[in-house]
């Protein structure tokens, strides 16, 4: 539900009501941190229960609460905290099951030191996810389907940045060059305006005047995995999760000292009728990174340099990455992280090809046009209080980035200053029993030649109730009230709501149903953009207002035999208001982003996941069926395919395999509808090989060569590519 403020008392008694929420909140914090008495604590091990080996990277949880912790390298753990009582301990692990000791009974001050044993299994059952509910729960425990993308598949397709790799995920699909898509919430606007939430460890790193998303920014080498939550999810992440949430989780620093590298080289190879350029289309990168502990600190270190060719004219990229992390030991009972993300990137800017003749060439006069694009992320994430039953993290961020055109029709500049705050409260006043209060800041300023100076607030205050119904049902309940407000336009609210139920119908089956609301707020470029580019002219519209949604869903988790896992849901969401560029009113050839339509869209989504013979053979592959409908013009929404398919072989333990993608005949775009569409179907060849410390690998990108438009009209997508990857620490 949305609903505009357009008085200045009316904008002063929403500011005091949100003031008036953070404040309950820091009292509530202050009274939990009141409270003291004499702890106890549970440490150990956990182990290979065949070998005996530590498990590295094992999450360990205690069960009912919101404490948990992370094995190190010799497989230790540690919570602290704790008082007298009786508790279940759990552990988790990437390639084990799962294992469990009930009923550990504490006496005060105790310190209990434990070991748990995990068995090996073929197939993952359980992933950790902290992403569903701000808290750190079994994927299967949530009441909304939530993915796990583990690093070692990132590693496995050989790829330099997480978008190659998400394809692959049920539900996901990339309408060109960087747009995500989830389920079908988004269709091609040239990255501005995201639909889809993005996170760096909890924190939000969309560009703070386009709600862009830029994967190239984010090195993967101390990625730990990869969450990504499908649908609306506004009610506990606010605005952009109007179609799910991506949060690319990082690996704690390990206790002793570690180095990792990677290098890679890459060429375009094209098929004769389209070559164009007189010498090879190539590209290569180099990262490095260490980390180590310097008494109670732990700090990581990175550097990269990524340059490329391109495979179009224009497609040039020249990109410099660095990232800083520091934190807390892993048994400290104040756990606290930092990080610092820099990337300075000079790319080339291609729009449209030439012709279909010359696909991959750009008319001569945008030859050269390229921008030059920084940014700096920041954040961190401090927990002043963690206990058996209250948990309280504050989660601060500061965000900058520029961007300065070079085109032949214009030198556009703009820069984006983005500080934000948000502040949790975890209370579990019993077993299975947990409620979140949260409150979220963001103040914005602009300064750019063709956005003007506008400043833009954004504050929210949200609540979660998680709690048991029975002993297999639990439900979930959430509501966020956002507040949007711009000095030169129109302010907002904006209340989102989610329901939902998680069901265990066997041990290693699940049922979850949900309905949550949307809310996407306008960013500074949709509203305010003022210029003339690729030879359009676009005006502001500072009356443009927020996007709306509401979605639902039915889905179910299957595990077969310990080999065999099955995910699948059926989902529905309708959208108000979405935002999109159309004539403005009056000016003829002149445009503006405008709410322009009222959409629906119904489908289903599925992922299954087969170890045929354990460390030999893997099979995965995904499904998305996609029935839209643009309700105002009565015909399917633009970019979307009907179906999308992708298929995975693993042999040697990933070492060799196959990888497709395939998407039907898109249904409808924006410009040159006359031209000729078709399906799109692409295959990957990978091979490895580990000598001397190193992981080689060989990747054949689109194997047989296939010309295809990438989705977006008139650009063609990528010919085949040869690379080669070297890899060190991993």
């Amino acid at each position: 539900m949305l609903v505009r403020a357009a008085g200045s008392g009316s904008r002063a008694m929403a500011i005091r009501h949100l003031a008036l929420a953070y404040a309950v909140l820091v009292g509530l914090v202050l009274g939990g941190s009141a409270a003291s008495a004499q702890t106890s604590a549970v440490v150990g091990t956990v182990r290979d229960a065949e070998t005996g080996e530590p498990i590295a990277g094992a999450t360990v949880l205690l069960t009912g609460t919101p404490l948990s912790a992370v094995a190190s390298a010799d497989g230790r753990f540690a919570i602290e905290g704790l008082h007298a009582g009786r508790y279940t301990l759990r552990a988790v692990a990437n390639g084990f099951s799962a294992d469990s000791l009930f009923d550990i009974a504490l006496a005060a001050g105790e310190r209990r030191d434990l070991t748990l044993r995990l068995r090996r299994v073929p197939l993952m059952l359980q992933e950790i996810v902290v992403t569903a509910s701000r808290l750190v729960e079994r994927s299967e425990e949530s009441a909304v389907s939530v993915a796990a993308l583990p690093s070692h598949e990132v590693v496995r397709r050989n790829v330099t940045t997480i978008d190659k790799a998400l394809v692959y995920v049920p539900g996901v699909t990339f309408n060109g060059n960087e747009q995500l898509d989830i389920r079908g919430a988004a269709g091609f606007a040239r990255g501005v305006g995201s639909r889809v939430l993005m996170l760096l460890d909890g924190h939000p790193i969309l560009s703070g005047d386009g709600g862009e998303i830029d994967f190239a920014s984010i090195p993967l080498l101390d990625l730990d995995r990869t969450e990504i939550v499908k649908g609306a999810y506004s009610a506990i992440y606010g605005s952009s999760a109007v179609g799910g949430v991506v949060n690319m989780v990082t690996n704690p620093v390990g206790a002793g000292p570690e180095t990792v590298f990677r290098a890679h080289a890459e060429a375009y190879t094209f098929k004769p009728e389209y070559k164009w350029a007189g010498e090879t289309q190539e590209a290569f990168g180099l990262g490095v990174q260490h980390s180590r502990r310097i008494g109670s600190i732990g700090g990581r270190f990175f550097l990269g340099y990524e340059n490329t060719d391109g495979f179009t004219e224009n497609g040039e990229s020249h990109r410099w990455l660095g990232r800083v992390k520091a934190a807390s030991a892993p048994t400290s009972s104040h756990p606290w992280d930092a990080y610092a993300v820099f990337t300075r990137d000079r790319s080339g800017e291609f729009f449209t090809w030439r012709s279909a003749d010359e696909p991959y060439r750009v008319s001569p006069n945008e030859v050269g046009d390229h921008t030059v694009d920084n940014k700096l992320l920041t954040g961190a994430t401090i927990t002043p209080l963690a206990r058996t039953t209250t948990l309280v993290r504050f989660s601060p961020y500061f965000n900058i980035n520029t961007l300065q055109n070079h085109f032949s029709d214009n030198s556009d500049w703009h820069r984006a200053v983005k500080p934000g705050m948000l502040a949790q409260l975890s209370w579990y006043p019993s077993q299975g029993h947990a409620l979140t209060l949260g409150s979220d800041g963001a103040y914005t300023w602009v300064n750019s030649n063709f956005l003007g100076h506008p400043r833009i607030l954004d504050l929210a205050v949200f609540a979660q109730d998680e709690f048991p119904v029975s002993r297999n049902l639990k439900g979930s309940l959430g509501v966020r009230l956002d507040h949007h407000k711009s000095d030169v336009g129109e302010s907002e609210w904006a209340v989102s709501p989610k329901a939902g139920l998680a069901l265990r119908v066997a041990p290693r089956a699940t049922l979850r149903m949900s309905v949550g609301g949307g809310y996407r707020a306008p960013s500074a470029i949709e509203q305010f953009v003022s210029t003339q580019q690729f030879g359009f002219r676009v005006v502001p519209n500072p009356a443009l207002q927020g996007e709306q949604a509401w979605s639902g869903e039915i889905g179910t988790t299957v595990t077969v035999l310990n080999r065999v896992r099955i995910d699948g849901a059926l989902f529905g969401s309708v959208y108000h208001d979405l935002i999109g560029p159309a004539p403005a009113p009056g000016q003829p050839f002149v445009f503006q982003f405008q709410n322009v339509s009222r959409a629906r869209v119904v489908g289903m989504d599925l992922g299954f996941k087969a170890q045929v013979i354990p460390d030999r053979l893997e099979l995965q592959a995904t499904y998305l069926f996609l029935d839209t409908e643009d309700r105002d013009a009565n015909k399917p929404l633009p970019y979307r395919s009907r179906h999308n398919v992708t298929g995975t072989i693993n042999v040697l333990g990933g070492l060799a395999g196959l990888d497709t993608r395939y998407r039907s005949r898109v249904e409808e775009v924006l410009g040159y509808p006359v031209d000729p569409r078709s399906g799109v179907i692409v295959l990957d060849l990978r091979l490895g090989y580990r000598a001397v410390g190193v992981l080689w690998q060989l990747k054949v990108a689109n194997l047989f060569n296939r010309f295809y438009v990438d989705v977006q009209e008139r650009n063609p997508g990528a010919p085949r590519s040869i690379a080669i990857t070297a890899l060190h620490g991993l």
